[in-house]
Formats: C-alpha cells, sequence, structure tokens
C-alpha cells in the first residue's frame, strides 16, 4: 500500500464496521461497489444476511447474485411485483412525508427493513456523496461540493433512512457517514474521489481489501432504476389529478382527511396544511381517473357533512 492516506482510510473503513458487529447484522444489498465492499468487511467480524429488493428480473437482483457469489456469500432476494411496489410506496408515504423521487429510490431500502431479520441494518449510504460517485459530477462544469452533499445527506437522514429504521425497531449503521471515515475521505481531493469514473479512491481501496476487480470496478444504477421501483410506479400510476379543498378550520380538515383515508387508500395520498386539504388522485387511465377523482369528492361531501354534525 504506497499511499498513507490509503492505508489510514482503510483501517477507519474496518473499524467503523468492525464495532457494529457485535451482533449479527443485516445489510441492505444491491451487488454495487459500496454495499459490496461494506458486506465484505463485515463478513470478517459477524454473521450477516444480505437481502436484495427488485421486481421480477431487475437489475440489482441479478446484480447482488453475481456479486454475493463472487465473495462467497449468500443473498436473500425478495422480489417485488409492480402492484406490490406501488402498494409498499403508499404504506411508506403514510408514515414518512417523502418526495415522489424519494419514494422511488427508498422503496427497497424500506422493504429491505421490513424484512430483516436482525436489529441492525447496515447500508451503502453516503459513498456517492463522500466519493463523487453521481454522473453529475462527471459533467463539464459540474459543481462539485462534496462536502455539501454529505452535510445534505446527515441532514435529511433522520426524516427518512432513520426514520424508517426507527419504524421496524432497528438500529441503522451507515459506514460511510461515519465521522472518522469522512474525515479521512477528505484528505483526498475531490478530483481524486470522483475521478474519470467516479468513487476512484472507493475502487482503490475495494482492491486492497481483497474484493474481487469486477466488484471493484462495477458499474451500479441508482435504486430507483436498479431495483424497478420508478418504473413500477410510472407503469402502474400513469395518470394523475391534484385538489386543494379549503375549509373552515384545521380541525375540519384533518377529521376528513381522516375520515375519506379508508375508502381511497391506494389511489389518493392526502396532505393538510392549515385549514387546507391537499390530495393527489391516481390512477390507470384518463377514465379511471374520473372515476376516482368523482369519488373522492363524494367521499369528501358525505365526510364533511358527518363532521360538522
Amino acid at each position: 500500500m504506497n499511499d498513507s492516506r490509503l492505508e489510514t482510510l482503510y483501517k477507519s473503513l474496518d473499524h467503523t464496521i468492525k464495532k457494529e458487529c457485535n451482533e449479527p447484522i443485516t445489510i441492505a444489498f444491491s451487488g454495487g461497489i459500496d454495499s459490496t465492499l461494506v458486506a465484505f468487511i463485515a463478513q470478517k467480524y459477524c454473521d450477516v444476511e444480505l437481502i436484495a429488493v427488485g421486481v421480477p428480473n431487475s437489475h440489482d437482483l441479478e446484480a447482488a447474485r453475481t456479486a454475493a457469489k463472487l465473495i462467497g456469500m449468500k443473498v436473500r432476494t425478495i422480489e417485488v411485483s409492480e402492484n406490490e411496489m406501488v402498494s409498499e410506496g403508499i404504506e411508506m408515504q403514510k408514515q414518512i412525508p417523502l418526495s415522489g423521487i424519494e419514494v422511488e429510490f427508498m422503496l427497497p431500502f424500506w422493504i429491505a427493513a421490513k424484512n430483516t431479520t436482525n436489529n441492525i441494518l447496515m447500508c451503502g449510504q453516503g459513498a456517492d456523496e463522500l466519493f463523487g460517485g453521481y454522473a453529475r459530477f462527471r459533467k463539464e462544469n459540474a459543481k462539485k461540493n462534496l462536502s455539501k452533499e454529505v452535510k445534505d445527506l446527515l441532514k435529511r437522514m433522520p426524516d427518512r433512512e432513520e426514520k424508517i429504521t426507527d419504524i421496524f425497531n432497528l438500529k441503522l449503521s451507515c459506514p460511510y457517514l461515519d465521522e472518522e471515515v469522512i474525515k479521512e475521505a477528505e484528505v483526498f481531493s475531490i478530483d481524486e474521489r470522483i475521478g474519470d469514473v467516479g468513487k476512484v479512491i472507493l475502487r482503490k481501496l475495494a482492491i486492497i481489501f481483497g474484493l474481487p476487480n469486477e466488484i471493484a470496478n462495477r458499474k451500479k444504477k441508482a435504486a430507483q432504476y436498479g431495483s424497478g421501483s420508478q418504473k413500477a410506479i410510472k407503469n402502474i400510476v400513469k395518470h394523475r389529478i391534484g385538489f386543494e379543498i379549503d375549509f373552515e378550520s384545521e380541525k375540519i380538515a384533518t377529521a376528513i382527511a381522516k375520515a375519506t383515508e379508508p375508502e381511497n387508500e391506494g389511489w389518493v395520498e392526502t396532505t393538510v396544511e392549515k385549514k387546507q386539504l391537499k390530495a393527489i388522485v391516481k390512477a390507470k387511465n384518463l377514465g379511471s381517473l374520473r372515476e376516482a377523482a368523482e369519488d373522492f369528492m363524494a367521499c369528501v361531501a358525505v365526510a364533511e357533512k358527518v363532521t360538522k354534525e
């Protein structure tokens, strides 16, 4: 190991993962370098369950199977139909306020958390931000403030990944976001970390750990693409219409949202902001959208009447 900086980063990541391995852990596994390196290190110190999530024949399921085989581990694959993917997304959104794109890329993590058999859920979150993995970092005149990327992610984690693990009574572990790992990674310049292919320093580190070259240099699709969650949601929900309905008070708006929820589960998302009920009605086609919208408004009318009485 010629570069002392790599040696220090190597020791830091190894120690960070080792200290989490006092008991069996589960890793949200996609077969990319981020989660595979974490799994490869963790298996030295404890029993590890790998969980990969995707629609049938998705990229991530195949990548997870081949990666697990290359490092001599078993992976538990969870195949989710498009309809089930949408249902899981709706369930997740009921408990955590997420944007549409966040729902798409957090779905595999949510399903992994829901199915883990251990108390600790480890993931590769943060590697793309810390080591410059996103393709946008390699575009001409790209903004490449990786420190800000990491800080922004850390601010978002409590309302997203941490909330999901809390719901399922799990402990979240993100080795790449450990303070010491971040500190040692930032010794390298931004250009060194990104390089021509992204995550160059992490790829070098993976080879030093002994990860097969095929994995260390593997390109990875984003979770929403690799798992098929984005395509599943778009295939099922093709049309949508939004409503903003004002009521006399926030109490009434909240009561109506709660009253209409069971009738419209799966196709209507509702939120309340002060005295306003906001709703998004979704359907497979325009005819179904019209019917769903009419049904929803009928439910609102009945709920409002009952609430006022």
